[in-house]
């Protein structure tokens, strides 16, 4: 059986709780202690990237700021769903 979605549906399970995360603790998470940062918005599967290749082989100090920002401000602008 097939359904259609609206472009609505596209957003993860998770965004409406996104939304709600604090950028300035993932921000600081990023900065010392950045598989948690991931961990903290959602993305675990990169959170295990980074803490087994030694945080992107110590790229992640500027990458993992900016990806979790990114991550975020896009949750933020997409808004909430409409029902």
């Amino acid at each position: 059986m097939a359904t259609t979605d609206s472009p609505a549906d596209d957003r993860p399970r998770n965004a409406q709780a996104l939304e709600d995360k604090s950028t300035a603790v993932a921000l600081l998470l990023a900065l010392f202690v950045s598989p948690l940062a991931y961990y903290y918005v959602g993305r675990t599967k990169l959170a295990v990237i980074n803490f087994l290749t030694l945080n992107y082989l110590l790229l992640g100090i500027v990458v993992v700021p900016v990806h979790t920002y990114k991550i975020l401000a896009d949750a933020r602008r997409d808004g909430p769903t409409p029902n």
